[in-house]
């Protein structure tokens, strides 16, 4: 092996790293929100469209942007578009649930609500990524 080769090895796995479906998964998800919550903020706050359709438009919009980028750019997938969907859609609906029962349950225990909701939304983020890699993105 050679100097060069040597030096090369770290910095291709860091390119590895960034170019692996688990970082993509971690910047849609960013990108997600950020649209969640912009179009919130727009809808809502900009042009005072009431609360709960401001609300529910702005999380179909994030939804779409999860769901495409992950499967175009995130997974690259190419399988059936209608299954790939409706197995989204039932995730999505599984964290909902999930969300609301366990923060419940943590500010039950003590735990401060925002709290409880970061951490639940960390554990289902790799919950998420597992599940869409080997059932809904394949």
């Amino acid at each position: 092996m050679t100097a060069d080769a040597r030096v090369d090895r770290p910095g291709r796995s860091v390119l590895r790293v960034f170019r692996g479906s688990g970082f993509r998964f971690l910047i849609v998800g960013g990108a997600s929100v950020v649209v969640d919550a912009g179009l919130l903020y727009v809808l809502h706050g900009l042009l005072g469209l009431r609360l709960e359709p401001a609300t529910a438009l702005a999380f179909l919009a994030g939804f779409v942007v999860n769901f495409a980028l992950n499967r175009q750019w995130a997974f690259a997938s190419t399988g059936r578009l209608r299954r790939q969907l409706a197995a989204h859609v039932v995730l999505v609906a599984a964290n909902l649930l999930v969300t609301v029962l366990l923060v419940r349950a943590l500010t039950l225990l003590g735990v401060m609500y925002l709290v409880a909701k970061v951490l639940i939304t960390a554990v289902l983020a790799t919950v998420n990524y597992v599940v869409s890699r080997r059932w809904i993105f394949t």
